[in-house]
């Protein structure tokens, strides 16, 4: 353990800690050799030969006890074992203590924000490289967006709608129509429908098709179908620490990292397939709403979906359980309408236009009308221990401004002063 920071138990020393020493090396302690009968005991020293040690005769006979170290303050118990079995009964025991004690320190030892204190310069940097390109992406989707979806959508662009707006932007708000005829905020819809699909798609894994982008034919065949198994058997901490093991080591061993540059063990050409073709089905059920030709953005939209297969490798590379939080409105499949929790969501637009803020915890008055961009949460600790606790490392964007529909100005009725009716009535009086 490195002395950089505080050691959070000074007293115990290094008996419990991860090299499992139990009994400190820097002093030479007396072993314990139980009497025999046919031998006389001597005491050895470091001094003593080779060919000595070699021509004395076995202490132990065949029913002789094995060695047990002396008491300690851990172990005031510590009797002699009469037996096989129970020196086994007392192997589990000691090893359930040292598991006991290491979760203790891992949860003392962990910051406010769920990062340890003593935690190595290595996890630090992987950790701040996945929330910086985390938003990198969130940065790239919403430059994307608006530069094809901002402005009015002139008549002569359009395009036949493949499927029907409600059936793409339905789940993400009620007002939907609204934010499509709006030419400054339509982006905000197109970049929530863009995250919505990536979840779905990419960093998700819970229906046939989706997740393991980065794995091929692989994730399709075996990946997907184990890691779903095992998850769902999941009941208490050591089964959790022992799959997200299994799950860390399963994806380091088959996409390795050589010299910075990723090396697949298996053929990586359809992964390459799989995302093209998951760009062009997104270009076609977006194109009728955008405000300029989709093809020229193509090269953008390829390099925003293999950053996100790539996120997703990251992540799930770590022992900690890295994942997108969802939120819904009580509804299936209904991405709007929950209370807005400024712990666990950032609005959007400035704070003069936010209503009713009352500090941390849910916002009295003020509920999501939609959500951009998915939260960030990690659960556990990057040595794969204390999966019971899990921290928001990025809030979720959201927006809670509800988009009025714009009224056309009517002209003023008869009547009113206006010039044109001035004249007809002028004209009215006229004639009579």
């Amino acid at each position: 353990m490195d002395q950089q920071g505080g050691y959070p138990f000074p007293d115990v020393g290094d008996e419990w800690s991860d090299e499992e020493v139990l009994i400190p090396r820097n002093r030479r302690k007396t072993q314990y050799i139980p009497p025999l009968r046919f031998e006389k005991i001597t005491a050895t020293s470091p001094e003593t030969s080779s060919e000595e040690s070699m021509d004395r005769p076995n202490r132990f006979g065949a029913h002789a006890s094995p060695l047990v170290p002396p008491k300690s303050p851990s172990r005031p118990d510590v009797t002699r074992p009469s037996s096989q079995d129970d020196l086994i009964q007392r192997f589990y025991q000691v090893t359930k203590e040292r598991d006991a004690l290491r979760k203790e320190l891992q949860r003392k030892s962990m910051g406010p924000n769920g990062i340890s204190a003593r935690a190595s310069v290595v996890f630090k940097s992987e950790e701040k490289t996945l929330i910086e390109e985390l938003h990198a992406l969130r940065y790239e989707i919403r430059i994307w967006s608006e530069e094809y979806f901002s402005g009015p959508i002139s008549t002569r662009s359009k395009r036949p709608h493949l499927h029907r707006a409600k059936e793409l932007f339905g789940s993400l708000t009620d007002n939907f129509q609204t934010y499509l005829k709006h030419p400054e905020e339509r982006p905000l819809l197109i970049q929530a429908y863009i995250w919505m699909k990536l979840q779905q798609k990419i960093f998700n894994n819970w229906q046939k098709g989706s997740g393991y982008v980065w794995a091929g034919k692989l994730g399709d065949k075996k990946l997907r179908d184990i890691n779903d198994t095992l998850r769902k058997a999941v009941k208490n901490e050591i089964q959790a620490e022992e799959y997200h093991a299994w799950r860390s080591m399963t994806v380091n061993l088959l996409v390795p990292q050589v010299d910075g540059k990723w090396r697949p063990t298996f053929d990586a050409a359809p992964v390459l397939k799989r995302i093209s073709r998951f760009c062009n089905r997104l270009r076609r059920k977006l194109r009728p709403w955008a405000t300029q030709s989709l093809r020229s953005g193509k090269g953008q939209l390829s390099t925003i979906v293999s950053a996100s297969v790539a996120l997703d490798l990251k992540m799930k590379r770590q022992l900690a359980d890295y994942r997108f939080v969802t939120f819904t409105g009580g509804q299936k499949d209904q991405y709007w309408g929950y209370g807005f929790y400024d712990s666990e969501m950032e609005d959007v637009y400035e704070d003069e236009d936010r209503g009713g803020y009352v500090g941390s915890g849910a916002i009295k008055g003020r509920r999501v009308e939609l959500a951009l961009a998915p939260a960030l949460e990690r659960c556990g600790n990057a040595n794969g221990h204390v999966f019971d606790q899990s921290f928001v490392m990025v809030k979720a964007d959201v927006s809670c401004k509800r988009l009025e529909k714009q009224r056309k100005a009517h002209p003023r009725s008869r009547g009113e002063g206006s010039a044109k009716g001035g004249v007809k009535g002028f004209g009215r009086l006229w004639n009579k």
